[in-house]
Parts: C-alpha cells; sequence; structure tokens
C-alpha cells in the first residue's frame, strides 16, 4: 500500500537458538514425531536397514556404509570390504556369510524397477570380511541399487524373504531384523501396504556408537493435509517433521511450535498420463503436447510453488512449443480429464487447474490420503485400464544424484510405465544402464532421453520443488534434498515437549523464527 511504513524482517522475526540448549547424549524420554506423505517406506527403511553403501547428499550420491571400501577390479567385478565388529539389531553377527546369505536371497525376487535384476550374477566370499559382486554385464547404477539392497537377520528371512519386485523396500514385520540405527517395534510399510503409524527405537548395537540421538520416533503414514499442519503448527508435541505445501510457508514461519527450513532438492513432481487408455483424448500426442504448452512455467513456479523451486529442463519453455496456439486452443477446448492425486497436492493442482481453465479443460478429482492409493492405481493399471486420465507422485528423488527415478517412467515393461512402442527412447535406455555417472557420456544420454520425453509428452512437466519443512523449534536438524532424511542424527533441546513433559512451552520460545534456508 502507498505510504506503507517497511517493517524489517528481523523486527518481527527471531534467531533461532535452539542449537544452544542441545541434550548431551540420548534421553530415554526424547521422541520425536514425522508426517511424509511421500514414500513413507523410503524413509522408514533408510532407517531400519543398511546396505553396503547408503544414500548420501555428495557429489556421488553415495557413501561407505556395511563396506569400508570398494575396488572396481574390472567392468564385471567389485571387491567389497566389510565393517567389522558390526551386529544385526537381535544381537547376531554381520559378516560375509550374511551378505552372501542375503543376496541368496535377494536374487530370488529382487526388485524390478531397475536392472540390477538382470545385471547381477552373483556374490562370492573372498574371507570373513570380504565379498565380490559378479555382473553379467556393465551396470554403470550398481552403487545406486547396493544402497536399496539391505541386509536382513536370518530370523527376518526365513519368515519374509526378499520381497523385491516394484518397490525396494522390505519391512513386512515389526522386529530387531535389521541393521540400522531404529529398530522397528510397532507396524510395518512397505509401498505396497502400510499401518497408518510406524513407532521406531533407538537401536542399542548400531555400529555409529555416537548414534541415534534420539530414543523414539513415531512415523505417521496418512494423515490428511490439514490435520497434519494443524498438529505441526498450533499442538505442542502434535507434529516435529513435516514437508508442507509452499502456500503454508508464512503460517509456519508465524507459528508458535514450528520453524520454516527449506533448501533445493533433487525432487521432481511425476505427473503421469495415462497412455494405456487409449479410448481417452490423452492417447493422442497432440492433446499431451497441447496439455504442456498451456502451462505458464514460470508463472507456476512465482504463484504456486511461492518460487521454492527451479524451472524442470524437460518442459516446454515459451518459445517450445511445437504447436500453433491456435491447435493448442482448438485442442483443449472443453476437454475434461480425471485426476487421481493425493490430498498433500491439491495445492499444485489448483495452480494447473487455474491456467488450463483459461483454455476450457475441466479437471474432476480422485482425492486420497494415502500414497499407497495411488500406487494401487498405478499398479493396476498393467492388468485392466483404470479410469484416471493423469496421476500425480509426490516428490520423487534423484535417487543418489542419479535420474533414473524420473527415467523409470519411459523405460517399456517397467511396472512405473507407461510408454510402449518407443524404440528409440528404448535404446537410449539401454545404454543408459552400461554408463557410470562419472562418465561424458552419462550428460549426453540424460539430455537426449529429457529431450525424448518432451517431444513425446510422455509427462505433463512442471517445476523441481524445493525441499520445504515445517520443523518443531526444538529440533535440532538440517534435513536433506535427497530422499533420505538421517534422524538418527537429529537432536533436541531441554525445552523440547517430550522432556518437558506436563510444562507448559515457554512464552518467550513461541516467537517467530527467521526462516532457515540450507544451500
Amino acid at each position: 500500500m502507498y505510504g506503507a511504513e517497511v517493517v524489517d524482517e528481523k523486527e518481527i522475526y527471531h534467531e533461532d537458538t535452539s542449537a544452544s540448549r542441545v541434550l548431551k547424549g540420548r534421553d530415554p524420554r526424547s521422541h520425536i514425531k514425522v508426517f511424509l506423505p511421500s514414500m513413507p517406506y523410503n524413509y522408514v527403511s533408510r532407517l531400519v536397514n543398511e546396505g553396503l553403501v547408503r544414500l548420501a547428499e555428495n557429489e556421488q550420491g553415495w557413501e561407505y556404509s556395511l563396506a569400508t571400501k570398494s575396488t572396481k577390479l574390472s567392468p564385471l567385478l567389485y571387491e567389497f570390504e566389510l565393517r567389522q565388529g558390526v551386529r544385526f539389531q537381535d544381537g547376531t553377527p554381520f559378516n560375509a556369510d550374511s551378505v552372501i546369505h542375503n543376496f541368496s536371497y535377494f536374487l530370488k525376487q529382487p526388485f524390478n524397477y531397475t536392472n540390477i535384476h538382470h545385471s547381477l550374477q552373483r556374490v562370492e566370499k573372498i574371507s570373513e570380511f570380504k565379498i565380490r559382486l559378479h555382473l553379467s554385464q556393465p551396470y554403470g547404477m550398481l552403487f545406486r541399487d547396493l544402497a536399496r539392497i539391505y541386509f536382513y537377520s536370518e530370523a527376518y528371512l526365513s519368515s519374509f524373504g526378499w520381497g523385491g519386485a516394484e518397490t525396494g523396500a522390505n519391512i513386512k514385520a515389526s522386529g530387531p531384523y535389521g541393521l540400522g540405527p531404529y529398530i522397528l517395534v510397532e507396524g510395518m510399510i512397505t509401498g505396497r501396504e502400510q499401518t497408518p503409524k510406524a513407532i521406531l527405537k533407538a537401536n542399542p548395537y548400531y555400529w555409529e556408537s555416537e548414534y541415534p540421538s534420539i530414543e523414539t520416533i513415531t512415523f505417521y503414514t496418512e494423515l490428511e493435509t490439514q490435520e497434519a499442519l494443524h498438529l505441526a503448527l498450533f499442538e505442542d508435541g502434535g507434529l516435529d517433521f513435516m514437508q508442507i505445501p509452499f502456500n503454508k510457508k508464512i503460517e509456519t514461519m508465524l507459528s508458535p511450535y514450528a520453524k520454516l527450513v527449506s533448501k533445493p532438492s533433487s525432487h521432481n513432481f511425476t505427473i503421469y498420463f495415462n497412455l494405456l487408455k487409449h479410448y481417452s483424448p490423452i492417447a493422442r500426442k497432440e492433446v499431451r503436447q497441447a496439455l504442456n504448452c498451456a502451462l505458464n512455467q514460470k508463472n507456476l513456479l512465482d504463484f504456486t510453488y511461492k518460487k521454492e523451486g527451479r524451472l524442470n529442463p524437460s518442459a516446454f519453455n515459451a518459445n517450445e512449443c511445437p504447436l500453433d496456439s491456435s491447435v493448442v486452443e482448438r485442442t483443449l477446448k472443453g476437454l475434461e480429464l480425471h485426476v487421481a492425486t493425493q490430498d498433500s497436492l491439491l495445492f499444485l493442482w489448483k495452480g494447473i487447474e487455474y491456467q488450463l481453465s483459461m483454455y476450457g479443460v475441466k479437471l474432476r478429482y480422485t482425492i486420497t490420503t494415502s500414497e499407497k492409493e495411488i500406487y494401487n492405481l498405478t499398479q493396476k493399471n498393467h492388468k485392466s485400464i483404470q479410469d484416471w486420465d493423469i496421476l500425480i507422485q509426490n516428490t520423487q528423488d534423484w535417487y543418489g544424484r542419479h535420474p533414473w527415478p524420473v527415467f523409470i517412467r519411459y523405460q517399456e515393461d517397467n511396472p512405473w510405465s507407461f510408454v510402449h512402442h518407443d524404440a528409440v527412447m528404448e535404446s537410449y535406455i539401454h545404454q543408459f544402464f552400461r554408463i557410470e555417472q562419472e562418465e561424458p557420456l552419462f550428460q549426453t544420454l540424460t539430455h537426449q532421453i529429457q529431450n525424448r520425453a518432451k517431444k513425446e509428452a510422455y509427462m505433463l512437466f512442471v517445476p523441481t520443488p524445493n525441499a520445504v519443512f515445517a520443523m518443531n523449534k526444538e529440533l535440532v536438524f538440517e534435513p536433506l534434498g535427497i530422499g533420505m532424511q538421517p534422524f538418527w542424527k537429529a537432536k533436541i533441546t531441554n525445552q523440547h515437549w517430550s522432556i518437558r513433559g506436563d510444562t507448559p512451552y515457554p512464552v518467550e520460545l513461541q516467537t517467530p523464527l527467521l526462516p532457515k534456508r540450507l544451500p
């Protein structure tokens, strides 16, 4: 407003001082509550389980975990030295025999959303703490897949085996079955099915002896977005950590109990077209192209994302539409489409719907709070064509700084893809599997796959979002922008709700905090 006084942000918001109150050591009362609506099974499994390597926010995208060293002896042979002195959560020892035993189960029922099930031939024991992996063909994604091949105790394997298929997480029951920093003590969560919450307790045998720093974590998997926001922003002890819609940033900053944390991510919103629904207008490439042309990417980024993200290289920019504007208008006029979405992503659809409505497009919605329902709609579509025209999955990480979780949608016969009869794309992906991320050809193939997907309009492309979180003011933690959150490193203060008990949260700590923007 003209003449309005400009207020310094620092006069309203205060510095976060929680680090000065952090607890030393792990208090048995310490407890945090977490809600991550997208791929909760991935986040939980990476707390309960360990593999030879694990995801990391570094240039290569991974770091050693149960392996301490690897040597590439040839394009088809890799040697790994194992960490010594490690025990499973039930106290039994971990060694080369454990690795061989686990891989024997894995090879019988591997996950099938990469090419590891066609590339890994066998695993050989060299000594008590050294193994070799034998490949049948060069495979550039080996280390990314090894970060998802977890090791389980004999008690778990003999009861449940290694259930791979279209998801890799394998937590079919609670118990001391893994090697990770936390034990799943209540609930189960596999991606294909899950309980509404999962409770984790600190693993007393964890090999990183200084961790975990918090005794108990409760993961919620099916909260409604408004309920979760209320718990995080307005209830003391309601919710400690959640990813928020971008239009809730101000409410988070003004909350008496939460602070705002954001950082760039390697995530993507994955918006499928139902390419198998041949009687739908969406089966026509021209319609899919017109929908992509109709979206103003910069306006989506500025107004729907509140500038929390960056433009997607797979999306059409203002000058790239392959159709004349009159063709776009004629193609979209009167179009009605069925959208399947989680309620946590309705904020994004409202921005898309507003732009498409200018062209006469109408959207009708199937809305769920559970990601497993979205998974079911994709998997059932391979068996009998479902009614939806467009379906969205929440933020998908470039797994280990690697684009395969996006490119998986373009591989023919992949359980997460509906692309068929595209020999050009298949040839790109066949080469892509063989190339390591450090090789110059990797970037060339990445661009070729992105450009092919853009030309064929295989998805509705939108900007790449930042990771934006509401976090309890007394939780001291730097979240990552990849598909893992190392909560075993999180700490709390002496003023956290789990430590205070019935004592009210001090009024002086309820003041709004400056947002924290991580690099």
